[in-house]
């Protein structure tokens, strides 16, 4: 059975990575399911504003987990070039403020025919007007306890630590409802 990739941007990221390891390029479930990241991710995390604000995105551990990228074929990457200059000419057009980074994932999701797991709100929406498949990150989070690859307590345990360093998903609550059947925990 072939791999069924998930691209995890740069907020989805920094809000796993610490506490599931290794977090990307580890296959889990019968679908077999692993999460990637794009080159243009590490660029991000050397801003020097995301370097002071977590620090350990420098440590030899994530840098090791953050070497693997989907496979592309020449033509993909000419695909994704273009489908990156269009992407941002709208971006620029209609004042959007998605980063260059998050018009890069849609345009790999895009070629990839892959979703991506973000909460930010600005990339959500521009990843609708091109029909580019999004899910928030609790969703990625419910993917993996239905695998067996962490449990309901590793998921409050980030959405508790998410509250308390006041780093919330938009529709937080709202989602959690609706992903996990439940209402969210107490902090």
């Amino acid at each position: 059975m072939a791999q069924s990739k998930i691209l995890v941007d740069t907020n989805a990221y920094i809000r796993m990575a610490r506490s599931i390891r290794p977090l990307l390029f580890c296959e889990f479930g019968l679908n077999q399911y692993c999460l990637y990241i794009i080159p243009e991710l590490n660029q991000e995390l050397q801003n020097r504003r995301l370097a002071n604000k977590f620090p350990w995105v420098d440590e030899a551990e994530y840098i090791d987990n953050r070497k693997h990228f989907p496979s592309l074929s020449r033509k993909q990457k000419i695909s994704i070039g273009n489908m990156f200059d269009f992407i941002w000419s709208y971006v620029k057009e209609t004042l959007m403020g998605t980063s260059k980074v998050d018009a890069l994932y849609i345009a790999y999701a895009i070629e990839l025919n892959i979703p991506v797991v973000t909460d930010d709100q600005e990339m959500t929406n521009l990843a609708k007007v091109f029909d580019c498949e999004i899910m928030p990150t609790l969703q990625v989070l419910r993917i993996m306890f239905d695998a067996n690859h962490i449990d309901m307590n590793k998921i409050d345990s980030l959405v508790n630590y998410w509250r308390y360093i006041q780093d919330e998903p938009a529709n937080l609550s709202k989602d959690y409802k609706r992903i996990f059947g439940k209402k969210l925990p107490p902090n």
